[in-house]
């Protein structure tokens, strides 16, 4: 469980560099708004996964 949650933190911070860095929010604002959506449903799975491992 450990490993998944890993993998998913990993791919929510690559994609936080990716809007920062690329500077998607001028460049491609559709673009932007869904990878934005894709970090808020990795931080949503990530807290769920983290207090089921908890138990």
């Amino acid at each position: 469980m450990d490993f998944v949650i890993a993998l998913l933190e990993e791919n929510q911070n690559y994609l936080e560099r990716q809007l920062r860095t690329g500077e998607l929010m001028k460049r491609n604002l559709k673009m932007a708004t869904s990878c934005m959506q894709q970090i808020n449903q990795l931080k949503r799975a990530i807290k769920v996964l983290k207090q089921k491992n908890r138990h």
